[in-house]
């Protein structure tokens, strides 16, 4: 489907909601973050980090109300057929991790009832997130951008996955100097938007992009292979994923990856990240604000050790 990031994804609901959907004002639209659909609930989409509940004829509510129409148990049967084109088979992999990659660069969380064997059954929530490539939220960053790696902390829904990926962009292309070698490690598809040979989203014209579930090995794989001088990934969250990432700094080559965190101090009570940081793989932290509201605040692991402990 043609049009806007959010009408693209629409193929992935069933005629009933799309026709719901589709009635929803183009400013709803353009700054709709995520399509919900749980089974025998209101239809909702997240705006600004709040949910809004989409009545019949396109309006949204921020309360619920009885007379907002509720998403059937055979509208999450066909939207999630639509969602897996047909084929869950195809989808498997995704699953067990409990999402699907969609075909415009987005991604679907699904829940449901999840076997021991990784099948994902009787699905009950379909969580479509809107991906869009934002140019210059990394600006700020860039200006102030130094030798040595780089971690975008941040609450959920502040941006981080989009900061990281307008900063691969302009890094790759030369906008904090000569352009550089970056390998993406793509767990989920969200940086790259890809599906199949293609990439959705631009990461610029100096970055190899290797889609992998397990981060620790394709850092290691973009470290013995495509000889980068970055190296970044989404989410550093496991003690694997760590030691890789020290092993390519290591190595000399700089990383650039993401945490969720509520507060700055979190960063050196945690296991991994504060390894990362006291091991010198990361010299400075932009700290991103809630729902992409001002600029990031960047301070340096120096700052930041200095005021956990004064």
């Amino acid at each position: 489907m043609e049009g806007s990031e959010f009408e693209k994804a629409l193929y992935a609901v069933n005629p009933r909601i799309r026709e719901i959907l589709v009635r929803l004002p183009d400013g709803v639209k353009r700054n709709t973050e995520e399509i919900r659909l749980r089974a025998d609930l209101p239809l909702s989409v997240t705006i600004g980090g709040d949910t809004a509940f989409v009545k019949e004829d396109g309006q949204t509510v921020f309360s619920l109300e009885k007379s907002l129409p509720k998403v059937t148990a055979k509208d999450m049967e066909e939207s999630f057929s639509l969602l897996c084109r047909g084929s869950v088979y195809a989808h498997e992999q995704e699953l067990k991790n409990g999402f699907v990659m969609m075909r415009n660069g987005c991604r679907a969380g699904v829940f449901g009832t999840l076997c021991e064997n990784g099948c994902m059954q009787d699905v009950t929530s379909i969580n479509i997130r809107i991906a869009r490539a934002m140019r210059g939220v990394a600006d700020e960053i860039i200006k102030s951008l130094k030798p040595g790696g780089l971690l975008i902390a941040g609450p959920p829904g502040s941006g981080k996955t989009t900061v990281l990926r307008d900063l691969i962009r302009q890094v790759s292309n030369g906008a904090a100097g000569k352009p550089r070698r970056i390998a993406v490690i793509d767990s989920r598809g969200e940086l790259g938007g890809s599906y199949g040979v293609k990439r959705i989203n631009d990461l610029g014209g100096n970055t190899d992009v290797l889609l992998v579930a397990d981060k620790a090995k394709g850092i290691e794989i973009a470290l013995r292979t495509m000889f980068p001088d970055i190296i970044a990934f989404d989410e550093i969250g496991t003690v694997a994923e760590l030691r890789s990432a020290e092993e390519s700094f290591h190595a000399g080559v700089e990383i650039y990856t993401t945490a969720h965190i509520g507060k700055a101090e979190e960063l050196l009570k945690r296991r991994v990240t504060s390894r990362l940081l006291l091991g010198g793989a990361i010299a400075r932290v932009a700290l991103l604000p809630a729902y992409h509201r001002g600029n990031p605040e960047i301070i340096s692991v120096k700052e930041l050790y200095r005021a956990s402990v004064g």
